[in-house]
């Protein structure tokens, strides 16, 4: 919808709440009421637009007060998240079928840190194998030494000889030991390790799969006339196992970038890559903080772009994304690398000065900045020319510029 059209949907509150899914009105209704006393609002909810689809988003919003702390109104950032859910559904998804899985073939998978000698996390598998829940297993581990203490006396210095080989060559490798389990049983384990992180020549962290074999041992015990059939079914689930550790490892790599960007998001505008409104908060709360403490000047300026809604309506939104990057990329230029500019609406900008020597360096900066905002832009073979109107706010003496 255009740009009217949502402030006539917002008008009233009845109105905004035909905009608002009915399952959300009632969560939605109690959280805004709750924004004076709070101050702020961080809240997900379902939409229903214009065409009929249903989005999820999530608002942020923040009270503006008077000089007296009255509140005088309140601004806020609504962003689409539709997709981070979905993202984080498949992510759901995806653990129950390795839970499945593992429940299935008796594995259990495990990240252990070789630096801070303790485990980044285990499978409930994992857990499993060893007769106890994962959160109870992590709990009686504080170590290596530890973890390994269940391993059978038999098997302990070939296992240990195994650890220190593989740290040494930096190498993968398969073994099988016996464990005592907490409840006095004795299990056979196949662990098959991976020396995951390596820096400067030094193994960092692990990545391993354990299998419960007992049952496989002891058919061994029993059928030792079938120990070729058996060979050909270990090696099987050899393959197996190493196609589990590829899995795992792109699953771990798919987990890290998923969470950067939902943290980037989460703080940044996608378009131009600025701070958003609430990290902006941040930002000058902690310049506003800095400015106290060290008795220095800083200054808030907010900017707002004439004539962009012409050319956006114009010339498409394309040539209207150029344009506020190109305008985000002008004012980066004419601010320090201390300073932040963000991007809180849709043609609006913030920039935070810390650290001002005087009152008339911040006029000089916003004339610089309503200057270079003016400059031609180039698109498809157009010059395209916006203005801006900039205000301005100084500490600690709140005077208008």
């Amino acid at each position: 919808m255009s740009i009217e059209e949502a402030m006539e949907k917002h008008s009233n509150w009845e109105k905004m709440m035909l905009f608002i899914h009915p399952d959300d009105q009632e969560q939605y209704t109690e959280v805004e009421n709750s924004l004076p006393h709070n101050r702020s609002v961080d809240v997900e909810y379902k939409i229903i637009r214009k065409d009929g689809k249903i989005r999820q988003v999530r608002e942020i919003s923040i009270v503006v007060t008077d000089e007296a702390g009255k509140m005088s109104g309140a601004f806020g950032i609504v962003q689409d998240v539709t997709g981070q859910k979905k993202h984080e559904k498949g992510l759901e998804y995806r653990d129950a079928l390795t839970r499945q899985a593992e429940a299935i073939t008796d594995i259990g998978h495990y990240i252990f840190d070789l630096v801070e000698d303790n485990y980044v996390y285990i499978s409930p598998g994992y857990g499993r194998i060893h007769g106890v829940n994962s959160d109870e297993y992590l709990a009686s581990v504080n170590s290596r030494e530890e973890d390994i203490a269940d391993i059978h006396a038999d098997d302990y210095q070939r296992v240990v000889e195994t650890y220190e080989r593989q740290i040494k060559d930096k190498k993968d490798f398969l073994v099988e030991y016996r464990i005592r389990r907490a409840d006095g049983r004795i299990r056979w384990i196949r662990e098959q390790c991976t020396a995951h992180r390596i820096s400067n020549g030094v193994v960092k962290e692990l990545l391993g799969v354990l299998q419960d074999i007992t049952s496989q041992k002891n058919s061994e015990e029993k059928l030792l006339e079938a120990r070729n059939t058996l060979e050909v079914t270990v090696k099987r689930r050899a393959r197996e196992l190493a196609k589990t550790v590829g899995q795992l490892e792109d699953e771990i790599r798919e987990r890290e970038k998923i969470a950067a960007e939902l943290k980037f998001l989460a703080n940044h505008d996608s378009l131009t890559g600025l701070p958003s409104l609430g990290l902006c908060k941040d930002r000058l709360d902690r310049a506003l903080a800095e400015s106290r403490r060290n008795k220095q000047i800083s200054a808030v300026m907010f900017i707002d772009l004439d004539g962009f809604k012409m050319i956006n309506d114009s010339c498409g939104h394309e040539c209207g994304d150029l344009v506020l990057k190109s305008t985000a990329d002008r004012i980066k230029a004419e601010i320090r690398e201390m300073d932040t500019v963000g991007r809180i609406g849709g043609d609006e900008f913030l920039v935070i000065l810390s650290q001002i020597s005087n009152v008339a360096d911040t006029q000089s900066i916003a004339e610089n900045i309503i200057d270079q905002i003016s400059k031609v832009i180039h698109f498809d073979g157009r010059e395209l020319t916006v203005h801006a109107s900039l205000g301005s706010q100084i500490f600690p003496d709140f005077v208008q510029v």
